[in-house]
């Protein structure tokens, strides 16, 4: 057996035993959604708990993610917003501060301002909300109804690309608020999220 091959059965072996970083499960329609307290890019402190009685959309976000970025910078997320008065939509920030896509708070405040989004982003550098929710990449979403239940789970249109126009994307975040402003379940409820990686 060569030294490269005893190598490789090493590391294979010693990754084997090590503590997963991997996100849990994601949650199933219908559960309830973790609470959680994160405090956003001003330091101030939001909870699930705050905001029970109003829809809430999560948004995965990286600005160092193509992905999470074009998002950004084509407004996608800032518009479906803006069709959906009242809904109360979060950015979630879970990448380590040893990760090279990190950035601090005041660099992320004048991202914010550079690409128009106006909705909190909170900070969660542990990475536990992001593993309680079962967040795999950037974005990745979850929209919650008002009693703290999930309704919807996974990627914000059907276009990881970006290739398609806008009006021609399934946005399927903002299906299932207008689903659920009529009363209606979400159609589809779950979708495969795309991007990269949440840098845990």
């Amino acid at each position: 057996m060569s030294k490269l091959v005893r190598l490789a059965i090493a590391f294979v072996l010693l990754t084997a035993f090590l503590p997963s970083c991997r996100p849990a499960a994601a949650l199933a329609v219908g559960q309830a959604a973790p609470e959680f307290s994160l405090p956003d890019v001003d330091g101030q402190t939001h909870t699930l708990a705050q905001y029970r009685g109003k829809v809430v959309v999560l948004e995965w976000i990286n600005p160092g993610c193509p992905f999470s970025h074009r998002t950004a910078e084509e407004g996608v997320m800032t518009s479906t917003l803006s069709r959906h008065p009242g809904v109360v939509w979060l950015g979630i920030n879970s990448t380590a501060r040893n990760r090279a896509d990190y950035r601090a708070p005041a660099a992320f405040k004048k991202y914010d301002a550079q690409y128009g989004i106006t909705y909190p982003v909170l900070y969660d550098t542990a990475g536990t909300v992001g593993r309680a929710y079962g967040a795999t990449t950037t974005p990745h979403m979850f929209v919650i109804d008002e009693q703290g239940k999930l309704v919807y789970e996974g990627a914000i249109d059907d276009d990881p690309s970006g290739s398609q126009p806008k009006a021609k994307r399934t946005n399927y975040v903002d299906l299932a608020l207008a689903a659920h402003a009529a009363g209606k379940s979400a159609d589809p409820a779950v979708t495969k999220s795309w991007g990269c990686s949440v840098k845990y």
